[in-house]
This record gives C-alpha cells, sequence and structure tokens, in this order.
C-alpha cells in the first residue's frame, strides 16, 4: 500500500486537522462547454461556467483567484456538455470542458488542488453512470465494461493534471481498476477518493438540473438504500483494500452515523459530501426563516466534523472561507 499520494499536496497532508479552515474545504464547480457563464435555476448562486469567446475560462479563474486569495486550497470539477453518447465518449476527449480547465488552472493557479469526479452520468445520454447491456429485454448495468472505460476516464484526468481523481459512479471494482491504471502509468502520487457511501437520494435534484443531465428513472440498481448501513460498511472494506486514499459519504447531513462508523473504522480522512439538495434546505432555512446564515453553517457543517470527517465538500465553501477569513469560525 501507498501513502504518498495522499502526502502529495500540501493541503491533503492538513486533512486531518478536525475544524473547519480552509484546507478542509473542497468547492464543487461546474465548467461547461458553453461561452457565457450561467446561474443554474433553482441552485443559484451557483453557475455553470462558460469558457469564454476566447475558451480561455477567463471569469472562472479570476474568480478562484478572489477566493483563493481568502484562504480557497481545492476545487472539485464537473463537466457539463451538450453532445452525448451511450459510451460516455465526451467524458476523457481532450477538449472535454473539465480537462481543459485543469490544464488552465495547474498554470494560472499552481498551488491550487485538483480534484475532477469521475463518472459517466454528465456524458451518457441515458443518464446512467455506467455502460448499459441487455439481459432479459431489459437494460442494466454492464460493470465489466463500465469498469474499463472509467480507468481509461481516470488516466486522461490524472495526465490532465489532477491531483485527485474521485470516482463517484458506483460501480463494484472501480476502485482497483483505477489505482492499477493510474500505477502502470506512472501516476502513483495521484491519489483516489472514493464515494463510498453513496445513498441512491432524493437529494441530488439540483445537481442533475446543474450537469443538464438527461436521467430518468433511479439508480437504485448500484446506488446504496438510503437505509442501509451494511451496504455503507462493505464498500468501506471493498474500496480501503483497492487502493482509496479518501473514502466519501455522500449525502452527508442524514448520515452521521455512517460517517462516524467510517471514522472509526478506517486509517483513512473521512470526507463528506454536503450535496445540491441540503444545499437548497440550508439555504432556504437560513434565508427564508432564520435571517442567520453564518450560524446556519457553522452548526451543520461543524456537525460533520464532530461526527468524524475531516474533509468538506460544500457549495457554501465561498460563504465559509469569507467567514475564516473574517475570524468568524
Amino acid at each position: 500500500m501507498s501513502l504518498h499520494n495522499s502526502l502529495h499536496h500540501s493541503a491533503a497532508r492538513e486533512w486531518s486537522e478536525p475544524h473547519i479552515h480552509p484546507s478542509n474545504l473542497i468547492y464543487p464547480i461546474f465548467v461547461t462547454d458553453k461561452v457565457e457563464d450561467k446561474q443554474i435555476p433553482g441552485f443559484e448562486p451557483n453557475v455553470q461556467w462558460g469558457m469564454g469567446a476566447d475558451k480561455s475560462y477567463g471569469g472562472l479563474i479570476e474568480y478562484l483567484k478572489g477566493l483563493q486569495a481568502i484562504g480557497l486550497r481545492s476545487v472539485m470539477l464537473f463537466g457539463v456538455v451538450a453532445a452525448k453518447d451511450a459510451k460516455a465518449t465526451p467524458a476523457s476527449a481532450e477538449d472535454t470542458p473539465v480537462i481543459v480547465v485543469t490544464k488552465l488552472l495547474r498554470k494560472s493557479l499552481p498551488e491550487l488542488q485538483i480534484l475532477l469526479d469521475v463518472c459517466m452520468c454528465e456524458y451518457t445520454d441515458h443518464g446512467h453512470c455506467g455502460w448499459l447491456r441487455q439481459v432479459d429485454g431489459e437494460e442494466v448495468i454492464d460493470n465489466t465494461s463500465s469498469i474499463e472505460h472509467l480507468a481509461e476516464i481516470a488516466l486522461s484526468y490524472a495526465k490532465a493534471g489532477a491531483h485527485w481523481v474521485c470516482p463517484s459512479d458506483m460501480m463494484d471494482g472501480r476502485v482497483g481498476k483505477i489505482r492499477e491504471k493510474l500505477d502502470s502509468n506512472g501516476f502513483t502520487h495521484v491519489g483516489i477518493m472514493a464515494y463510498t457511501s453513496k445513498k441512491a437520494s432524493t437529494m441530488y435534484a439540483p445537481f442533475r438540473a446543474a450537469v443538464d443531465s438527461t436521467f430518468t428513472g433511479d439508480r437504485k440498481r448500484y446506488q446504496q438504500p438510503w437505509g442501509s448501513t451494511f451496504h455503507s460498511m462493505q464498500a468501506l472494506s471493498r474500496d480501503v483494500n483497492e487502493g482509496a486514499a479518501v473514502v466519501l459519504v455522500k449525502p452527508s447531513l442524514f448520515y452521521g452515523d455512517i460517517i462516524s462508523k467510517f471514522s472509526q473504522r478506517c486509517d483513512l480522512p473521512v470526507a463528506v459530501y454536503v450535496v445540491s439538495g441540503e444545499y437548497v434546505m440550508l439555504r432556504d432555512y437560513a434565508m427564508n426563516r432564520s435571517g442567520d446564515l453564518e450560524t446556519v453553517l457553522k452548526e451543520s457543517h461543524i456537525s460533520l466534523l464532530r461526527a468524524g470527517a475531516s474533509i468538506l465538500i460544500t457549495y457554501f465553501t465561498p460563504e465559509l472561507l469569507k467567514m475564516h477569513h473574517e475570524r468568524k469560525l
């Protein structure tokens, strides 16, 4: 087992700090192949960042420079594309937004830690997280083919300059396949943050709007039942054994028991994702009920650290950075 990939970036080495600090925060952002920036309806003030007329993503880079000035250390990129197909071909194309933006950020913001979501749902015309096959006249996940393609996607992201790849697809065996692919191509220093407990939750609707998803139906055959603990614990053993350097719980606010079990059962940092539906709930309560966003953010996010998390993936990162900069945390 290699520990070096989890020590490669200075921000990663600080993840054991059990308090809200800029190094704990990862800011999820959406990058598109559209020209203009666009606010996401129902998910404001989050934005689909466009490439601009000169394809430089200048608006995004300037925005991130401003956040970096008050402590931003890490971002997680999600891609939004117009052209989708059954095999998620655009996911690893040289001109796909996440690859283009990763290269630009490595040059313009070299101190920034960059994590890339590894999944196919943003890129498939059917909206599922893997390839499909026919079984008794029904389309089901083709796990074997899917993990081969996911490993290729992860390798393309490592080549672009990602510090971490983050498989969120929930295919069986994908962490091991990705680790093998990275190591055999000289990317032992690139870490894997595995979505280990990912529930078939109702909390993802604003995210699906953010990535222009074509998905209908459900993902209950590969995402975990939200009432189940043992699926999460089985996945923890699997992902740790296959080479994950960080394990992730998504959604987070309703799953403190799983966060706590993860932190007690393994020797890896535990990340949590305050997902889009949770973001909307918290923001709506703060803006329309309590009138105190800062206190809502403190209570909600510190509760996750108390449960055992050390990494917070949250759309509230700009607000939390401002609070930390102003010594309000």
